[in-house]
């Protein structure tokens, strides 16, 4: 799981560059945040990357992407958005990013994303591929 997540943050590093952002990662995993990404008009955001392999198939047949907003290893806490501006979930067998603002996750420790259907009208369905919230001068 830990490799997972960072291949994960790996994968988004490359990517922001590609959407000429810059990228600065912290040395360690202490801290709330994975990297800090900072804009051409110098905006800096700070990014909790997180992930997930595959979808689940829930109730009526959808798949659904389960993506966990928390962290901690025995008691899960909720992401504190002072310290957190843009939790980026990524989702790996199909290669999607969703930028989501930390306050639209509304406290919630995981987050349900329908990516494979495309009419989904799902409260962080707006987020999908959504590069252009790092644009914000």
């Amino acid at each position: 799981m830990k490799r997972d997540g960072s291949l994960y943050e790996q994968i988004f590093f490359a990517e922001a560059l590609k959407h000429g952002l810059e990228v600065f990662p912290p040395l360690g995993d202490y801290l709330p945040v994975d990297c800090l990404i900072m804009n051409a008009a110098g905006r800096v955001f700070k990014v909790q990357i997180k992930g997930t392999a595959k979808p689940s198939i829930e109730g009526r047949g959808k798949p659904r992407y389960i993506v966990t907003t928390s962290f901690g290893t025995s008691k899960k806490t909720t992401i504190d958005c002072t310290k957190v501006d843009i939790v980026v979930a990524y989702l790996s067998d199909i290669n999607l990013f969703y930028i989501i603002p930390c306050m639209a996750l509304d406290g919630a420790k995981r987050i349900g994303l329908y990516a494979l259907n495309d009419q989904s009208k799902a409260k962080h369905e707006k987020y999908r591929e959504a590069w252009d919230l790092f644009k914000i001068p």
